[in-house]
């Protein structure tokens, strides 16, 4: 492990607030901003639908010349430049309705009104705009994009007067989206004039229509609560004296402008909300084409921009982006708060949270922009994602460089319920070594030096013989919470209670043999091959950490129980048993076993005697007539141990043609009988 991982877990508090407050600077940083206006398009559907409005509330209505208006007479008999005698008339009704001034999103540059066309044709209009213009009720657009600016013609200029004109360019971000609108133009001169939008408001008492810095145009106003009036209406009701028509512009902002499939369209941050184009109203004043039904546009008009800007103007309702300092706080207690729970949840629970905390962060902005402040959703969800990638490859290279290790080093011996437990509790594995309380049990196949004999020319089958018993057994050691410390030979080693510590461990070793002689002898039975197992089970405290070289090591244990283990298993074989364990192991085990004595010896390199035991089965599963041999043949063993030789060698001539162990009894007790051992003895099979 090249990385301490429990410094990395001591190192998260730090490493959380950095990032934090890294990806907040970020967030409130003026690169972030457009990032910022961007989300706002995003949470705009939402805002708009908590809006609240009225159409007989607004303060700015719309005259529009649209794809009707241009099939409808006289308009579809003549060109557009030959209108104006026409727009006079609804121009003229228009202003007669009392509004607060109107404003003209159109330029004619053409007209014609010369001594070679038509002289005076364009009398009636310029009249109309003069009329209107001499009190201040009437601004003209222009567009000055340079030096050459394009201009109404001359004639309507005079009419107007040049302080009645203003400029109507609008200025995207850099995505070709209109969010914003600036309130006054440089000309080339150096001198400033005030927007097209901005005069209107300021004619229509806006207190602060001449900011020189631009501002967020408020499309969370519904568009319908913009009235909206059709140029072919309109000229019909003027034309009918419907004088009552136009009572709906009194105190208005009127703008005149167009509202046609091609022609002055734009993105606007409003493009996912889904009534963005203007609802033209139905008058009564004539028989008048009925307007077909639009198809969806990711466009709206010009002139709704317009009037959408000199409302925000009007009512003071610019949406205002967080301060830098708020935002760079609010940044950072949400980043950190990711960060401290990203820590704490798995990949794919974090996966659902990081959505989960993407959506509330979504109403939140909608929630906020209807208030009238832009928070920075998408720096937000962005830093959320950095933040969830960062710290969870924080702790995949870092913090679980630990839990990858265990995993590699215990997934071969261990169960998949285990190494999970001890990947996610590291601090219980010390690989350098510590005193472990364990059971040990060693096993090997009884019979394998036949098996070879009989397959010495069959390589692959006894290969295949072998993997199957090796296979039976650690299933069996893994299924039982055990670990596969290794395999030798012929034989396994288990062990219980070391890496992972467990509870009733000799229990949990006990039953796991158990599973493997029933395991081994339906192998026998199903290849037809005599075959069974010896086990040896001893617990005790061993030494368990990495053991070996510098260069090769694995994860094993050392101790006195150990070494019982490996001499109780061989020992088998002399008894005619197939499970031995040492008095300590027995002594554990609750009634659920079923146990009998086997012998008090002095093992190879030991100087004490231990008792030795036979683990028959599990009380559950064994037959009345076993669970009472097994009294019997116990009640037997301590009459032999009283020295009760006769009564001792009549009960185990029940089974010495059945069970060596009783057999190797009967004949000691028949002989004891004949020549007792001397008063030292200590009830020892052999007198040794």
């Amino acid at each position: 492990m090249a990385f301490d991982s429990k410094y990395a877990k001591a190192l998260r508090l730090p490493v959380i607030a950095a990032m934090a407050a890294g990806l907040a600077a970020a967030a409130s940083a003026p690169f972030s901003d457009y990032l910022t206006r961007l989300g706002m398009d995003l949470t705009l559907p939402l805002a708009s639908a908590l809006e609240t409005g009225a159409a007989a509330e607004a303060d700015i209505a719309l005259v529009l010349i649209d794809e009707v208006t241009h099939n409808s007479p006289p308009f579809s008999e003549i060109p557009d430049v030959a209108w104006t005698p026409h727009l006079a008339d609804v121009f003229q009704a228009v202003d007669a309705g009392g509004p607060k001034v109107m404003g003209l999103d159109m330029i004619f540059q053409k007209t014609l009104s010369t001594r070679e066309l038509i002289p005076g044709f364009d009398r009636p209009f310029l009249r109309a705009i003069a009329a209107s213009a001499r009190p201040g009720r009437l601004v003209l657009a222009e567009v000055r994009l340079s030096e050459n600016a394009i201009t109404p013609y001359q004639g309507q200029i005079l009419a107007a007067g040049i302080d009645n004109i203003r400029s109507v360019q609008i200025i995207p971000d850099t995505d070709n989206v209109i969010r914003r609108h600036p309130p006054q133009f440089d000309r080339v001169d150096g001198t400033v004039t005030p927007s097209f939008a901005a005069e209107l408001a300021k004619r229509a008492g806006a207190p602060n229509a001449a900011n020189d810095e631009p501002f967020l145009i408020d499309f969370s106003t519904p568009v319908n609560s913009i009235p909206a009036y059709r140029v072919a209406d309109l000229y019909a009701c003027a034309q009918a004296g419907r004088t009552d028509i136009f009572e709906a512009f009194k105190d208005k902002i009127v703008l005149i402008g167009t509202s046609l499939d091609v022609e002055d369209r734009h993105v606007a941050a409003n493009r996912f909300v889904e009534d963005r184009q203007p609802v033209i109203l139905s008058v009564d004043c004539g028989v008048v084409e009925e307007a077909p039904k639009a198809p969806p546009r990711g466009t709206v008009p010009g002139v709704l921009i317009e009037a959408l800007a000199a409302n925000t103007l009007l009512h003071e309702s610019a949406p205002e982006m967080l301060p830098r300092r708020v935002s760079f706080g609010v940044s950072a207690a949400i980043f950190a708060l990711l960060g401290l729970v990203f820590f704490r949840l798995q990949p794919v629970v974090g996966v659902i949270l990081f959505v989960l905390a993407a959506g509330l962060i979504w109403l939140a902005g909608a929630l906020a922009l209807s208030a009238g402040t832009v928070t920075p959703v998408l720096a937000w969800a962005g830093g959320g994602a950095v933040m969830f990638t960062a710290v969870y490859s924080y702790r995949t290279f870092l913090e679980d460089q630990e839990k990858r290790w265990i995993r590699h080093a215990f997934q071969h011996y261990l169960s998949p319920a285990l190494v999970d437990q001890l990947a996610e509790n590291p601090d219980s594995l010390r690989l350098g070594g510590e005193r472990r309380r364990a059971a040990v049990l060693f096993v090997d196949m009884a019979g394998f030096s036949k098996l070879t004999g009989e397959l010495v020319d069959q390589p692959q089958v006894l290969a295949a013989k072998l993997n199957s018993f090796l296979s039976a057994v650690a299933d069996a050691i893994d299924e039982h919470q055990g670990y596969v410390d290794k395999f030798i030979g012929d034989a396994v080693m288990g062990v219980w209670g070391a890496p992972v510590e467990l509870d009733n461990i000799e229990a949990s070793a006990a039953r796991a043999t158990l599973v493997c002689k029933k395991a081994v002898e339906r192998l026998s039975q199903e290849s037809k091959r005599e075959f069974g197992m010896r086990a040896g089970l001893s617990v005790g405290d061993v030494i368990a950490g990495n053991l070996g070289s510098r260069d090769r090591f694995n994860y094993s244990v050392v101790g006195d129980s150990v070494n019982i283990a490996a001499r109780l298993e061989p020992l088998s074989k002399d008894y005619g048993t197939s499970i031995l364990a040492d008095a300590d192991f027995a002594a554990a085990l609750g009634d659920e076993f079923i146990l009998r004595p086997v012998d008090i010896v002095i093992l190879r390199g030991r100087s004490d005697y231990s008792h030795l035991h036979e683990i028959v089965g599990l009380r559950s599963e064994m037959t009345p007539g076993g669970v009472s041999m097994a009294a019997e043949y116990t009640r037997a063993v301590e009459l032999f141990r009283n020295r009760q030789f006769d009564e001792a060698a009549a009960i185990f001539a029940k089974w010495k043609n059945a069970d060596k162990l009783s057999a190797l009894y009967h004949q000691r007790a028949s002989a004891f009988a004949a020549s007792p051992p001397d008063r030292n003895w200590n009830g020892s099979l052999t007198a040794s």
